[in-house]
């Protein structure tokens, strides 16, 4: 790892304890300052420890990272706790594993996050809109069209690159990064996908025919549409439902950002 800091200068680590975005909040008994006396730990929300120029955000679970990304944080992440499909470390090791940050030991990997934009249809209700009203989300691990009652199956389509991949009829689809594909689209059958590849894995939900495919799709330019509905379908990014999609809207996907994590050698998880 390339430290974001100088030899004369101390670093900065800022630990995300409190706050919305928070997620499974990192608890870290006092003894961490004796510990790492050449550096200086700042505790707070993300903004907080954020505004006091920290050079190592350390954070606990899979909402508290995927809000990290949702932000577009630049600064890299320790994350800690059970995390699937990002590597992590676990609660009891967390000073040691800063140690070895701090000692320049760790391995940066940078995770995609994806854009999400919604084209609205004529049914979309007003309001669905992100807070900035363009619609654009962002996503660390899956994103989904889930048909909102069970049994309601409507019809959905893929696009790549301007073509059309397939269309079926199904609960919902999903896409997924290499992070997400270990997770949820995992559990439904999508292709897992290895941190060297810059692709997405997509694949129904529930689908009306058993057989259908599930896919593999470049991670610049993808397009989920409803071709015909049944029920209400809801956008859902990262577990967040975000708003209604109707027919005639668009969501477009594609990796338009990064957020760096940290990897520390020898803690005992699988590489990814």
């Amino acid at each position: 790892m390339d430290v974001a800091w100088s030899a004369d200068e101390e670093p900065v680590v800022g630990v995300v304890d409190r706050g919305r975005d928070a997620g499974d909040a990192v608890q870290i008994d006092d003894s961490l300052e004796s510990t790492l006396t050449d550096a200086t730990i700042v505790r707070g929300s993300r903004n907080e420890v954020l505004a006091a120029g920290s050079s190592v955000l350390v954070i606990a679970g899979e909402e508290g990272v995927s809000a990290a990304a949702r932000a577009g944080v630049e600064t890299p992440v320790l994350p800690v706790g059970s995390i699937t499909g990002i590597e992590s470390v676990d609660r009891d090791r967390v000073s040691d594993a800063l140690r070895e940050v701090l000692d320049g030991h760790a391995i940066r990997r940078t995770r995609p996050v994806l854009s999400v934009t919604r084209t609205a249809g004529p049914k979309t209700e007003r309001g669905t809109e992100s807070d900035d009203g363009s619609g654009c989300e962002r996503a660390l691990f899956d994103v989904t069209l889930v048909t909102d009652e069970p049994a309601r199956i409507s019809e959905y389509g893929v696009h790549s690159r301007g073509s059309s991949v397939a269309t079926f009829r199904a609960d919902g689809v999903v896409a997924a990064t290499p992070a997400g594909s270990h997770g949820y689209a995992s559990d439904i059958d999508a292709p897992q996908l290895s941190t060297a590849i810059d692709a997405l894995t997509v694949a129904p939900i529930g689908p009306f025919i058993t057989q259908t495919r599930r896919w593999v799709l470049p991670e610049d330019d993808l397009a989920l549409t409803i071709e015909r509905e049944e029920g209400d379908v809801t956008l859902v990014v990262d577990g967040h439902a975000v708003g209604a999609v109707s027919v005639d809207s668009r969501v477009t996907v594609a990796a338009t950002g990064t957020l760096p994590t940290l990897v520390v050698p020898d803690e005992g998880h699988e590489e990814r």
